[in-house]
């Protein structure tokens, strides 16, 4: 079983500079999430949930505050070690599968494994999806499947590399609502399995009540 990573953020500005000025996206926001916690970020549209997961997922950096990410302040890392941790501890999934549509439903869950050169990538691969229920569906390309199968692919390529960080971006926001309760309970039963740490961002509040705590975004701040 792998362990999930504490995250710690603190006192989390995010600014972008637009056409019409400066627009605060994130302001002075204050977190702690225990390790294997599944947390669920809740809010209205706007209101800065997918920028504290970008900034938790190391794909940005806070214009003021910190992001530790275990023992480790991503906020001041070089954007290569956040690349590098992002690669090999953060599993991610998002709204668009974001499946490529060239490859099978295996050869899209171990394509990070075989782009690390790590022996057995396929046989990981099937494993997950079998694990998943997914096994009849490993040899489809992502145009025989049905919306819910390929997000289902989508949460097998988040953990196939055992990470100890999952981070979701509205995961069931295309789905049916049959297909969206199947999703959420698939990925939060993997992430008990494994210990990972989960952060889901959402604004159904079916969806957040699923996770051990919720906690909801105003105005790029903690309501």
């Amino acid at each position: 079983m792998s362990k999930g990573v504490g995250i710690e953020v603190v006192d989390v500005a995010k600014r972008h500079e637009t056409a019409a000025g400066m627009v605060s996206a994130l302001a002075g926001v204050s977190l702690i999430v225990a390790p294997g916690e599944s947390l669920a970020v809740t809010g209205p549209s706007g209101c800065g949930k997918s920028t504290l997961l970008a900034l938790i997922a190391g794909l940005d950096v806070p214009t003021e505050g910190t992001v530790s990410v275990g023992d480790q302040e991503i906020s001041s890392m070089p954007d290569e070690d956040r690349a590098r941790l992002r690669r090999h501890e953060t599993g991610f999934v998002f709204q668009s599968d974001n499946l490529l549509p060239f490859l099978t439903a295996t050869e899209n869950v171990s394509l990070q494994l075989s782009l690390d050169d790590r022996e057995g990538a396929n046989a990981r691969g099937l494993a997950i999806l079998a694990e998943l229920g997914l096994a009849d569906e490993a040899a489809k390309l992502p145009d025989q499947l049905s919306g819910g199968q390929r997000q289902r692919v989508a949460v097998a390529r988040a953990l196939v590399h055992r990470p100890r960080l999952i981070v979701a971006d509205e995961p069931t926001g295309s789905l049916d609502p049959d297909n969206a309760r199947g999703v959420v309970e698939l990925m939060l039963a993997a992430q008990r399995a494994s210990g990972a740490t989960l952060i889901l961002v959402t604004h159904e509040p079916t969806v957040a009540g699923k996770l051990e705590r919720a906690i909801a975004l105003r105005d790029g701040r903690l309501a």
